[in-house]
């Protein structure tokens, strides 16, 4: 599976009060898609699918704040900041409403984005978001990942050491990969974990009322459970009864990383959803 994108992307910075968020952009033809990577990513997240888009598609990818090349933001972590930093992008450097992919906090960012300002957002994609995590937190995989991590990270390792957690973490994860994680986990300021871990970054949150109000056309993808989904098979159908205008669909053969793992049926399955859309369906 290939690792990194053809596709040439320019890098660039743009500024919003206190911070700085970056993001490529390229290579210019189509209507305007932007890609959201999950917590502790980066824009290179996308590299496995963004080629599938790069022919027909104005592209934009961003890491978010506290992420990659962005600015990392004192007590600054909570969902909705995510979500009204793409309301700026949008309003600022796209200049049109764009269709919007989000991958688990990403997802969560997207849906922050579209029940803020669905007139932004022509159409949406929500690649397994943690709509409801927080109500089975106790021992959740990915609260005990985020700990362990955090717990590292405190220390200030250098590069090795965090190579050499990642791949503690994750036995089967190749070399390169475990590396690939390592450099953004150490990009990324460790308050992102501290946060999501103390519930900070969910104060005043309902997931329930953004999705009543995301009235762009939604698509919500759902990886398996019992492969390391952030989306259960209740929630899931709890989320899209909130949503105005959406479908669901499962991957049984999935976890969590649903276009890294199956980056050809990902992008297929996107470009399906969204190309009604960019002809002119309402």
């Amino acid at each position: 599976m290939k690792l990194r994108s053809t596709t040439d992307l320019h890098e660039a910075t743009v500024s919003f009060d206190d911070r700085k968020i970056n993001y490529v952009e390229g290579p210019g033809a189509g209507p305007p898609l932007l890609f959201i990577h999950g917590i502790s990513g980066r824009w290179q997240d996308w590299d496995s699918v963004v080629d599938e888009f790069a022919g027909d598609w104005h592209i934009y990818a961003v890491d978010l704040r506290g992420h990659g090349k962005s600015s990392w933001v004192e007590n600054g972590y909570h969902w909705r900041n995510y979500a009204l930093d793409q309301v700026e992008f949008v309003e600022s450097v796209i200049l049109q409403p764009a269709f919007v992919v989000g991958h688990s906090l990403g997802g969560v960012t997207a849906l922050g984005l579209t029940s803020e300002r669905p007139d932004l957002v022509r159409a949406v994609v929500y690649e397994d978001p943690p709509l409801f995590v927080h109500q089975r937190w106790e021992g959740n995989e990915f609260r005990n990942s985020f700990t362990a991590t955090l717990k590292v990270l405190e220390t200030s390792p250098d590069f090795e050491t965090l190579v050499a957690h990642v791949k503690e973490s994750n036995p089967v994860l190749e070399d390169d990969r475990c590396r690939d994680r390592a450099e953004k986990l150490m990009a990324m300021d460790p308050d992102v974990f501290r946060s999501t871990l103390s519930g900070r970054s969910r104060a005043d949150w309902r997931s329930e009322d953004l999705l009543q109000g995301a009235k762009s056309p939604g698509l919500l993808l759902q990886a398996e459970p019992t492969l390391g989904a952030a989306l259960f098979d209740d929630e899931a159908t709890k989320a899209l009864g909130f949503l105005p205008d959406a479908e669901l669909e499962k991957w049984d053969d999935s976890g969590h990383g649903m276009h890294s793992s199956f980056p050809e049926r990902f992008s297929e399955r996107v470009l399906r959803f969204f190309n009604p859309y960019r002809n002119g369906r309402n």
